[in-house]
């Protein structure tokens, strides 16, 4: 199973990345409330959550990670966000009350989760009912960047497993050429 290796942290932000995923207008087509508690899993340097704390200007947002080195960097970035938190997390419990959240946002994490059904678990537990789990990851072909096409997860297939696991799909996002969007609301 890939892992994001922190020798490659140069690709969490990058000319290339901004080109083809600028945050805050990426973040944009998945039309978060401004009232919003964000959380995102996975959230590397805060390539979106940083932006995010500007969208949900009247709410918060909350970036988790597994790798305490990262999260150092992007709390360092956000020094000045007054509407903005760092966590260090573990992969399948995170550290944010039940109910509390009202939209998750994962960007190119799903393909390095290992057990897809206690990370969903972990997902809905820390969601409100009625809330929103917005979704970036890479298409199921050969590019440029990201993992190889065999850990790749397909659009179908990841609309397939959120719907399994009681999401309901609401809306594909275009990303870019590379990666899709998904947007699903928990009922």
């Amino acid at each position: 199973m890939h892992k994001f290796n922190i020798k490659n942290i140069e690709k969490l932000d990058n000319l290339k990345r901004r080109q083809s995923l600028p945050p805050l207008e990426t973040l944009k087509k998945f039309h978060i409330d401004n009232k919003s508690t964000l959380l995102d899993i996975g959230c590397g340097i805060g390539y979106f959550t940083i932006p995010a704390a500007t969208i949900v200007n009247q709410g918060k947002a909350i970036g988790l990670d597994i790798m305490a080195e990262i999260i150092d960097i992007a709390k360092e970035k956000a020094t000045n966000i007054s509407n903005i938190e760092f966590i260090k997390s573990e992969e399948y419990s995170f550290p944010i009350q039940d109910a509390s959240v009202d939209y998750v946002f994962i960007s190119n994490v799903i393909h390095e989760i290992e057990d897809k059904s206690r990370y969903f678990k972990e997902i809905k537990r820390v969601l409100k009912t009625n809330g929103f789990l917005g979704i970036i990851d890479w298409e199921k072909k050969e590019t440029e960047m990201g993992p190889s096409i065999n850990e790749r997860i397909s659009k179908e297939e990841m609309i397939k497993i959120y719907e399994d696991a009681n999401f309901t799909h609401v809306e594909d996002i275009t990303i870019n050429m590379d990666q899709y969007g998904l947007k699903f609301k928990l009922v």
